[in-house]
């Protein structure tokens, strides 16, 4: 063969192709090692300053120096010491406020972090920032709907990105609920809320937002660079198994229809396929659903014992979802590890310090508020 080759070519132009192959092979796998490279120095910045920041609140440490404190104001002392802006003013033990201040600091951090980070995973920031947008609007129509007016309605809004402080003086002045969704219309979500108006089912409005807002964080994930796109898709998925769990939860606590629930249901995650998913649903009681999850990571929801069964079980998908993204940054601690851990720890932070301050104020025993909170495994 080898002959034949060297009679038809002759010995110097066989030796030029094989050398030419030679670089060929070299030069793609030289590139692949410079994206690899290229896309762990975009990371290095944004990356040092999350870790920098890092997530306080959902370590035990820090939680227990918070529980420990003696008054209200002694918490938010150490919060300020955290780099949490929160004025003076809100030291009159107004909950309510707290929690709004609070909230704003979790949207303003995420929106320097967007500022920092490589453009190729914007895309999916973006569409993470709009999940508080989407949270505005479902505050500000159900609280319309209970009869919220005015000023009092507009207080319980923070501006994050459509729903601006210009958005949110409009909300104020909506003599109605009618009046409140026409205000959205110039938004991306303007249209999946269109003719809810005499809608008082909370649960098809937060469907319709919630399903809109996968399809969203969907086409970013897509979007997302080659060297990035297997563990983001990977956390994805599990996300999207980790929803579909809370929605047929709460609709089986709240005893939907089944077929409104399925509908609720997002397309098929990692694990949790839609037979399954719709089996969880047709069992007719939680106990009954958990047991079809059987041989996947969640088999160990079964074993939940509460008496706030919805409670205990969103709490440790909220842990499995933490722990999932501490897996992620580790495997992933030059490039998108941090950052997913981050904005999910994010949320976990929000949640723990509500619960922390709530129950401070309410008197509750250290043990109970501990318990109710969502840490990382030491």
């Amino acid at each position: 063969m080898l002959e034949e080759l060297i009679d038809t070519l002759g010995l110097p132009a066989l030796v030029l192709i094989i050398v030419g192959v030679a670089l060929l092979i070299v030069v793609i796998l030289l590139m692949s090692y410079f994206n690899a490279i290229l896309t762990i120095i975009n990371f290095t910045y944004p990356n040092a300053k999350l870790r920098a920041i890092g997530n306080p609140y959902v370590k035990i440490e820090e939680i227990n120096r918070l529980i420990e404190s003696t008054s209200l104001n002694e918490i938010l002392s150490k919060l300020r010491d955290k780099d949490y802006d929160l004025p003076k003013e809100i030291e009159s033990g107004d909950l309510t406020d707290i929690e709004r201040k609070l909230e704003e600091n979790q949207v303003s951090s995420i929106k320097k972090a967007y500022k920092s980070v490589p453009s190729e995973v914007k895309p999916f920031m973006n569409k993470w920032l709009m999940r508080y947008d989407i949270k505005m609007v479902k505050r500000a129509i159900k609280g319309k709907s209970r009869g919220v007016e005015g000023e009092k309605l507009a207080e319980r809004l923070i501006p994050v990105k459509e729903i601006d402080e210009e958005k949110i003086e409009d909300i104020k002045s909506a003599r109605d609920k009618g009046e409140l969704i026409s205000i959205f219309s110039d938004t991306r979500f303007g249209k999946v809320i269109q003719g809810m108006e005499d809608e008082d089912d909370y649960f098809k409005l937060d469907i319709k937002l919630d399903k809109f807002l996968f399809e969203e964080l969907k086409r970013a994930v897509r979007k997302i660079g080659s060297e990035e796109k297997t563990s983001i898709r990977f956390f994805f998925g599990n996300y999207t198994d980790i929803l579909n769990l809370k929605t047929i939860i709460r609709g089986l606590k709240e005893g939907m229809d089944e077929e409104i629930l399925k509908e609720a249901l997002l397309p098929s995650g990692r694990e949790l396929e839609e037979w399954k998913l719709n089996n969880m649903i047709e069992s007719g009681s939680i106990e009954e659903a958990l047991v079809e999850l059987e041989g996947t990571s969640y088999d160990d929801l079964k074993d939940v014992g509460s008496e706030d069964t919805q409670f205990a079980i969103e709490k440790l998908l909220d842990k499995k979802l933490l722990k999932l993204v501490s897996e992620i940054y580790s495997r992933k601690i030059l490039t998108i590890g941090p950052l997913l851990k981050y904005l999910v720890a994010k949320d976990m932070e929000l949640r723990n310090l509500k619960i922390v301050l709530r129950g401070k104020v309410e008197g509750l025993d250290t043990d109970k508020i501990k318990d109710m909170l969502v840490m990382e495994d030491v």
